[in-house]
């Protein structure tokens, strides 16, 4: 016993040792967009509500991007379990090459087509005309994230998670002071208001990812491939890259559209439900950042081991990591909990929006737990583990066969408030839980992707 004491204490130490960066980097991250949000909230709720929805657009390409990305990385995180810093480049090569493709056409659209974009969820004039400016700033921004997100996975891929952490820090830095300087107009700078924080989120990214490439490439770092490294993948490679990422790809592009989903069944209920749900979901995902960094470190641990020919140590790994990420959440579930109403005081909001902003907060906390279990199945055991398809399979079926239909009921059918429609939404939580412990349990998730894989030039 203490001997597997001793041993666990190791596993852990490694699985923080991963985890604690990638949960530092997203907090920093979500810090960024809750500063948009404070500043913003400042102004007022159509402000609140117009940069809520022009961030929808952004979550669907950042989610696309993601999947190209992830797609990559379930290759490159058991390569590197081999050691392979070769097929590592070409996969990196390949998701730079379909992520700057797609961010080109995101950016497109952004630019050319914002009230279009923005009627999807509201016919409000002003929020429209806001939305629209937002997303014509921040347009340039996507191309900078595909790069970014690109050689971040690929150094998480290889067990270095601080160099994107630290990019992202920097990052924060320069959004806090240039949307302090473009939003309220300082400095003999005009305030800029909505599209002042575009304009400051688009400069922070390109910086982001000039300071992540400078790393990379001035410390030759064992992903800091030059151009004929990472173009040297020929079609073959690229077909087997496909057969993994399209899965992947379409699972979070769908998944992001129920969101969107439920965002178009919330604006239903008026401007006050969208504000709130905007304010509540940004506090929400700083809290869920938890899971996900355990998560990520999970997959990229259960990958390293199947590549390396680990398959029961893969598999007890990722029941221990299944028990601590719920029981993680049950800390973070209370604490989000208590702390709920002074959170909700930071937004200037009407009492009636504060209101359900704190119990849409509060169910939020208590669904945590079981939200936690979710994604570390999902994003770290079967994604991290190579079983793509199922993980696809359950993530899309909770999302528009649970959720998506409660949510328009709760709105069109019962005519409920905004945290009633929450609580149904919610509902695909523990359909989730109730698939995948047996796939966890079974081990039928354990793929090895490297030994059917050739990836010579």
């Amino acid at each position: 016993m203490i001997k597997r004491l001793k041993e666990d204490k190791v596993f852990f130490r490694g699985l923080m040792t991963l985890a604690i960066p990638i949960i530092l980097q997203s907090l920093v991250t979500a810090s960024l967009n809750l500063l948009d949000n404070l500043m913003i909230g400042s102004l007022g709720e159509e402000e609140i509500a117009s940069v809520g929805l022009a961030n929808q657009y952004y979550m669907v390409y950042y989610h696309t991007i993601m999947g190209i990305v992830c797609g990559a990385g379930v290759f490159m995180s058991q390569f590197w379990g081999r050691r392979d810093k070769e097929s590592i480049h070409k996969f990196l090569g390949i998701a730079l090459t379909v992520g700057l493709l797609t961010s080109f056409v995101y950016s497109a659209g952004a630019f050319l087509l914002p009230e279009k974009i923005i009627h999807i969820f509201t016919r409000d004039p002003q929020v429209t005309a806001l939305g629209a400016g937002y997303l014509r700033a921040v347009a340039p921004s996507y191309i900078f994230t595909s790069v970014s997100l690109a050689f971040a996975l690929a150094l998480r891929s290889t067990e270095q998670t601080k160099v994107p952490m630290y990019g992202s820090i920097i990052g924060l830095l320069f959004n806090g002071i240039l949307n302090y300087i473009f939003i309220f107009g300082r400095f003999g700078v005009p305030a800029m208001g909505v599209t002042g924080a575009a304009l400051g989120t688009t400069i922070s990214r390109g910086v982001e990812m000039l300071f992540i490439l400078c790393v990379i490439y001035s410390r030759k770092n064992v992903v800091a491939g030059s151009f004929r490294e990472l173009t040297g993948y020929n079609m073959e490679l690229v077909g087997r890259y496909f057969k993994t990422a399209v899965p992947i790809i379409f699972n979070d592009i769908m998944w992001i559209m129920g969101i969107t989903a439920y965002s178009v069944a919330y604006a239903r209920l008026g401007t006050n439900a969208t504000a709130t749900m905007q304010i509540a979901t940004t506090i929400n995902n700083m809290f869920n950042i938890f899971g996900i960094g355990i998560a990520n470190a999970a997959a990229i641990m259960i990958g390293n081991k199947i590549g390396a020919a680990m398959r029961e140590e893969a598999r007890e790994d990722a029941v221990k990591i299944s028990i601590f990420g719920t029981l993680l959440g049950c800390v973070i579930g209370m604490v989000f909990y208590l702390i709920a109403p002074a959170v909700a005081g930071l937004f200037k909001v009407s009492p009636e929006t504060h209101t359900n902003v704190v119990l849409v907060l509060r169910i939020m906390a208590v669904v945590l737990p079981v939200r936690f279990f979710g994604i570390v199945q999902i994003i770290g055991v079967l994604r991290g583990g190579g079983d793509v398809i199922f993980s696809i399979g359950t993530e899309l079926f909770a999302v528009w066969g649970v959720a998506v239909p409660l949510a328009f009921i709760g709105v069109g059918m019962m005519d409920v408030p905004i945290y009633i429609v929450y609580v149904l939404v919610c509902l695909e939580e523990p359909f989730k839980a109730a698939v995948t412990i047996p796939r966890l349990m079974g081990g039928k998730w354990i793929r090895d992707l490297t030994g059917s894989c050739e990836v010579t030039a």
